[in-house]
């Protein structure tokens, strides 16, 4: 009699995204702008963790730490983020909608923040304070947003694929260039299209035309980047 011998199922690998970021120079900020800045900061992370994180943390008033829902999404997720930053106007700027609602959004962005995407193993997660966390995808996160600190960049990833790093690396820069030259129209445009919102929805949202909307996704490059969030997510379900 043979016996086969059944080679033990491998399971795959749990890893976790996470996401840090802090406000660029946020020191500079008036009180009161920057006040409402991070008001509607926290205010963004509740509206995300329904879908988008599963936990959040701010602290020092200018940095954010979350726990993406999907990791997958973590791209998606950060550019949200981001996106959100450099199309916000508060009472505290010059061009505040409430003063000049016909010029607003054709300035250069007053604000941005650093993200940086860290995917790996987790040891544990502290839900009550996530910054208390550890793993290597949280020291991923962590060292990345240290290095662009440095490098004057504001988008980093890094993952416990180093091919993937490696191959990606080029795109994430190209990505990051392609953001700091938004007008505050073009990130507003970009936050709607990160939540799969369509075109009528979204001039609805802005108070502008469909033709508006065709026009700003071109001028904010949208069809480039959303090319790259689909590799991103496509490679990053293959790791499931």
């Amino acid at each position: 009699m043979y016996f086969i011998r059944l080679q033990p199922k491998i399971k795959p690998m749990t890893f976790y995204s996470i996401i840090t970021g802090d406000i660029v120079s946020s020191g500079k900020i008036k009180p009161a702008a920057r006040a409402a800045l991070f008001e509607s900061i926290n205010d963004l992370l509740k509206r995300m963790k329904k879908k988008w994180i599963s936990e959040y943390e701010t602290y020092r008033g200018d940095s954010l730490q979350c726990v993406v829902a999907s990791p997958e999404h973590a791209l998606r997720a950060a550019l949200i983020i981001r996106s959100f930053l450099k199309s916000h106007v508060s009472s505290g700027t010059n061009t505040a909608r409430k003063r000049k609602p016909s010029i607003k959004g054709y300035f250069p962005t007053s604000f941005d923040i650093r993200v940086a995407i860290g995917i790996g193993k987790v040891d544990f997660i502290n839900k009550k304070k996530i910054s208390g966390s550890d793993g290597e995808a949280f020291r991923f996160s962590g060292n990345t947003l240290d290095h662009l600190k440095e490098t004057g960049q504001r988008l980093g990833v890094k993952t416990f694929d180093k091919n993937f790093d490696y191959q990606t690396e080029p795109s994430i820069l190209l990505l990051d260039s392609v953001i700091q030259k938004w007008t505050q129209n073009q990130a507003e445009l970009v936050y709607h299209k990160l939540q799969n919102k369509k075109e009528d929805e979204i001039a609805s949202l802005l108070h502008i035309t469909q033709s508006a909307v065709n026009q700003r996704t071109k001028t904010a490059n949208w069809y480039a980047i959303q090319k790259l969030i689909e590799y991103f997510e496509a490679t990053i379900q293959t790791w499931k």
